[in-house]
């Protein structure tokens, strides 16, 4: 009964441990506990090289443990061999007049009783041996004691299956985190050269649709760009600080579109606050419009002027965007057939609403974002 409470101790540690520790630190309170649950003077754990097919010695306790760690049992030799070759449980209590008793370990010490079990992967394959090694005060070792030995063989295998397991599931995870960061940067890297060499052909062409066409192009991949990036630098979460988001967009579009015959002063001022990537890109792409059509036509007939961004985080419930300008004012428009339409379509799948106010002294719009 005494060895039945054990043997349940014995295997809780296992189960619990094996959640907290590393998988070595592990073996060894398994195998010391095995020597005191069975009764035995050492224990040793033994694992196969598949490539060579001999034994090593990976974890034995008892009196010449340090001696014997990292030693090699060559291939079908001893009951070790015996053991893989026929994944099968061995005992004997005189080994001596066993043909498949190889040799001692060491000269200081003798085995006289064994008790030697497989480890089998999930497919029933052994792929290591657990021993114990000589009843002590001489005494045998019995059935009983095998069936208890292969309970706690079973437990161990699991223990060393799934750390195996979570070794592979976390080198494939890192691969995929390498591979997927890796296709990141090189995204947000063509979205940057893409909206280069848009910036670099609306230079060549002569004033017309067509450079405005490029130019907001451009401004777009960039704000696109600018998100790949800061979520790059961030891996760990999906969400983005969109007060450097935003001041990007309106860097980019400033340089883009503030002319050198012009002298238009953009002042933002923005909220901190982090939100989901996917709202943030909506959110620059929808400042990246209005900005775009500030620059384009509040200014059309003047050197000088100012546009105003104030971007409010309202209670957490909200996102209030306002952009105004001291230009010449526009009518207001409200289908998505004028030249604002993209707004429109941006404003809509945010689930937002926008509003347009215009004065003789420019234009203001006000887009309500949800949180």
């Amino acid at each position: 009964m005494q060895k039945i409470e054990h043997t349940k101790l014995l295997v809780h540690s296992i189960q619990s441990i094996g959640r907290a520790v590393e998988l070595k630190e592990l073996l060894v309170k398994s195998m010391n506990a095995i020597q005191t649950v069975l009764g035995a003077e050492a224990s040793t754990l033994m694992l196969l090289d598949k490539g060579t097919g001999e034994l090593n010695v990976s974890i034995p306790t008892g009196p010449v443990k340090d001696e014997i760690t990292g030693f090699t049992i060559p291939k079908d030799k001893g009951v070790g061999g015996w053991v893989i070759q026929n994944n099968k449980a061995y005992l004997s209590n005189d080994v001596s007049k066993d043909d498949a008793f190889w040799q001692d370990l060491s000269a200081d010490f003798e085995t006289k009783s064994l008790l030697c079990v497989p480890l089998r992967d999930r497919y029933g394959e052994a792929y290591g041996v657990l021993q114990a090694v000589n009843k002590e005060h001489g005494l045998s070792f019995h059935e009983e004691d095998l069936e208890v030995f292969k309970i706690l063989a079973e437990h161990i295998s699991l223990a060393i299956q799934r750390n195996k397991e979570y070794d592979e599931m976390e080198a494939k995870l890192e691969k995929k985190t390498l591979l997927l960061s890796e296709t990141h940067h090189r995204l947000k890297n063509n979205l940057f050269a893409i909206s280069a060499l848009m910036e670099l052909e609306s230079n060549r062409l002569k004033q017309g649709d067509s450079i405005d066409v490029l130019r907001s192009a451009s401004s777009r991949l960039k704000s696109i760009a600018h998100l790949h990036s800061l979520l790059y630098e961030d891996s760990d979460t999906n969400e983005v600080g969109l007060s450097v988001f935003l001041n990007h967009v309106v860097k980019d579009v400033t340089r883009i579109y503030n002319q050198e015959e012009k002298d238009i002063k953009v002042e933002a001022q923005i909220d901190e606050m982090v939100i989901p990537a996917d709202l943030s890109i909506l959110c620059g792409l929808t400042l990246n419009e209005l900005l775009i059509n500030a620059f384009k036509h509040a200014f059309f007939d003047r050197n000088t002027g100012t546009i105003n961004i104030r971007v409010r985080n309202i209670a957490n419930e909200k996102i209030q965007l306002n952009l105004s300008d001291d230009g010449i004012g526009m009518p207001v428009l409200e289908n998505q057939s004028d030249h604002l339409f993209v707004v429109h379509a941006f404003v809509k799948q945010m689930n937002a609403k926008i509003t347009q106010t215009p004065s003789d002294t420019g234009t203001s719009f006000s887009v309500e974002i949800p949180l």
